[in-house]
């Protein structure tokens, strides 16, 4: 029995000394870069606010990927690397850069919405040195009414330059600008259609 003891503690031992050793390896941490330029100076945009809702297994600053050739319906994610903040956050953050968009809870007060429904945010892996960024969801304009003024769905997809997490992050952040350059084109389309005018923006008092 007190041998038994004794090799039990000595394999507690080693777990903890090797948890330590992990944990004083620093993870790689990424995000989108320097601050985003503004795709279109001028524009009504500002007179929406963006919210950005993900799905709760992307709501982590983990790095999420797919091996399609192993189990596709499996979330995984790197265990050296991870985002800087939740991806929702950082491709909110983004995006407002690009557009020139009000944060949904800042202090401007605004009539309308653009709410981004973030469905798919990670790595996928054809092969095991095959892999592309995918980022997809749905976009809508919502009025004061909390009625849908336009919708649409989103799918891009990057391709990779490295089958490792840096390779992942920077396919995403191109997608990412990417989905800027739909969003504005999209929004343009809008205001042309004058489905835009029925959200003014007022400065809270």
């Amino acid at each position: 029995m007190k041998r038994r003891s004794i090799c039990l503690a000595a394999c507690l031992l080693l777990a903890a000394c090797a948890g330590g050793a992990r944990n004083n390896t620093p993870a790689e941490v990424y995000d989108f870069g320097l601050p985003a330029a503004r795709l279109a100076e001028g524009s009504g945009w500002a007179k929406l606010a963006l919210e950005i809702r993900a799905a709760y297994w992307f709501d982590s600053p983990s790095i999420e990927y797919r091996l399609l050739y192993d189990d596709p319906l499996k979330l995984r994610s790197y265990a050296a690397s991870r985002w800087a903040g939740a991806p929702g956050l950082l491709l909110a953050q983004h995006l407002r850069q690009q557009l020139g968009l009000l944060d949904s809870s800042g202090r401007t007060a605004v009539s309308c919405l653009l709410r981004l429904e973030l469905q798919e945010f990670s790595q996928v892996f054809e092969t095991p040195l095959l892999s592309r960024g995918v980022l997809q969801g749905t976009a809508r304009v919502i009025d004061a009414r909390h009625q849908i003024v336009a919708e649409r769905a989103f799918s891009i997809e990057q391709p990779a330059a490295g089958a490792d997490a840096s390779g992942g992050v920077r396919a995403l952040v191109v997608a990412s600008n990417a989905l800027g350059q739909q969003l504005a084109g999209w929004l343009q389309e809008l205001e042309k259609l004058g489905r835009l005018k029925q959200c003014p923006a007022t400065i809270a008092g």
